[in-house]
């Protein structure tokens, strides 16, 4: 891979998930810091660790409830990440929350604002929190969808979140259009993850490719040279 030596701050959130853990990784490999966001501390002790092996700058992280966390708690956040870092160069957006397969009038209002809360307010919230950094270091914005779940049966308030986030990306790139920031939206695919599991109950998972592949092209783009545009 060819990326740039500035060294960069990349913030990734669903850290300890398939593709967050795989995008670290690979972030890490290109020599750049990453700052992790998950839910579980132990997972991510043990992806600090990790990536420290890999000889990348000492990650930071962040345990963050994204069902729960609110914009008082994000703003202290990215203050206390732009204090301790100098700024945000680019967010990975990979917190997701999928309950499974299910007709809409079968979901239940709270996994319904759950899943919106996580995949669709939290990522907003996140972003406007850091643009004004973005702004500044021209960074870059990747928000993971989902074609094959968007506006499809079944797939529920996963499904109508992951919709609603392409739109959001849509209308920020619009806006940040001559502002040096990018943002683009991903569609990984079929992956060997926990979602993917609790969708395709039937399916041999050593038939689905690992996160790497996909994770690998996002990092590619995040840590290329920044500026609108793909």
């Amino acid at each position: 891979m060819s990326r740039e030596s500035r060294e960069r701050t990349i913030l990734i959130t669903g850290a300890t998930g398939g593709l967050g853990k795989a995008l670290a990784l690979a972030c890490a490999r290109g020599g750049t810091r990453v700052v992790l966001l998950d839910r579980r501390r132990k997972p991510l002790e043990a992806l600090c660790d990790q990536v420290e092996a890999l000889g990348a700058p000492a990650p930071g992280y962040g345990e963050v409830d994204f069902e729960r966390v609110g914009p008082d708690e994000l703003s202290e956040l990215v203050a206390g990440l732009t204090d301790a870092y100098g700024g945000i160069d680019g967010i990975a957006h990979c917190a997701v929350r999928f309950e499974g397969l299910r007709p809409l009038d079968q979901v239940p209002p709270q996994d319904w604002l759950k899943d919106l809360q996580v995949n669709l307010n939290a990522a907003w919230l996140l972003t406007i929190n850091c643009l004004a950094s973005l702004r500044e270091r021209q960074g870059r914005v990747a928000f993971m969808v989902d074609g094959n779940a968007s506006g499809k049966a079944y797939w529920g308030a996963y499904g109508v979140s992951k919709a609603a986030l392409s739109s959001l990306a849509e209308t920020l790139a619009e806006e940040l259009e001559d502002s040096g920031c990018a943002v683009k939206t991903f569609d990984p695919g079929p992956m060997r993850t926990a979602l993917r599991a609790a969708a395709y109950l039937a399916e041999d998972p050593a038939t689905v490719p690992a996160p790497d592949e996909a994770a690998e092209r996002v990092a590619d783009w995040l840590l290329s040279s920044s500026g609108a545009g793909s």
